[in-house]
């Protein structure tokens, strides 16, 4: 697991991101999320614990994407009351194993107010 701690993008002119390099292999997950998930339960004085929340999505035998991303969006709303101070954002990338044809696929869901 990469632990290495970042700071939020935006933030300043002189932020730099964590560059880091992995190996693409089948199971690799990437969780990458919003500071409103970092900050979640803050206010309540129950600071939302994010790697166990992740660590527990990953005791099932091979938990979808979307699972990991639900997960801590309902954890960080719970925590906040369902009434977040700030936007929360979680994009998942996983690496699946190479099945069937040589079709590459990806999925995005995007909410549109209409």
């Amino acid at each position: 697991a990469h632990t290495e701690e970042s700071v939020s993008l935006g933030t300043s002119r002189n932020v730099r991101p964590v560059i880091t390099e992995l190996e693409i292999m089948a199971g690799l997950a990437i969780v990458i999320f919003s500071d409103g998930i970092s900050h979640a339960g803050e206010r309540r004085g129950t600071p939302m614990d994010i790697r166990q929340t992740i660590l527990s999505v990953l005791e099932y035998q091979d938990p979808s994407p979307q699972l990991l991303a639900d997960t801590l969006l309902a954890e960080a709303a719970r925590l906040d009351d369902n009434r977040p101070t700030d936007d929360i954002s979680v994009l998942v990338l996983k690496v699946s194993p190479r099945v069937g044809d040589d079709v590459r696929r990806m999925s995005v869901r995007l909410p549109i107010n209409a």
